[in-house]
């Protein structure tokens, strides 16, 4: 593998996390989402898949890890999302065993979340142009040194 072509990786995992994190937002706005735009666990998308697969060569860089945890957060967070707008909610339930209205509204809740979402999407952006960075400024040598 060639500097040329983990750079090329990590800029189409950036694109590909603006293209998610639109389907986030129409989610919350009330658009249709097709079933493969819907959340997943972080290490099922195909970031995740590199990130905790072949990305693993870059493990020893210090911004490798940066990405971990905002990368996790943010399928978390879509994953709530989601579930507040389509999953069993267990206030709902609540509310049907107590018979008692509740001030819970879900897609409120939702565009928090959302904002959420914009600022942790932020951060793993950041992450990953560091990463780029560093990447671009290791040696030929080094970077053979990595994939041997």
């Amino acid at each position: 593998m060639d500097k040329k072509k983990i750079i090329l990786q990590l800029r189409q995992a950036k694109s590909a996390h603006i293209k998610w994190r639109a389907y986030a937002q129409a989610l919350v706005s009330g658009l249709p989402v097709e079933k493969e735009h819907l959340p997943v666990i972080h290490t099922d998308c195909a970031f995740g898949q590199w990130y905790y697969g072949d990305g693993q060569h870059l493990s020893h860089l210090s911004s490798f890890d940066a990405i971990s945890t905002p990368h996790e957060m943010l399928h978390q967070v879509y994953i709530n999302i989601y579930k507040l707008l389509y999953g069993e909610d267990e206030r709902s339930t609540l509310k049907k065993i107590f018979g008692r209205k509740s001030s819970h509204d879900p897609k409120k809740e939702a565009r928090i979340l959302l904002q959420d979402l914009l600022s942790i999407s932020g951060t793993l952006l950041e992450a990953i142009a560091l990463l780029e960075n560093e990447v671009n400024e290791m040696s030929a040598e080094d970077f053979s040194k990595i994939f041997q």
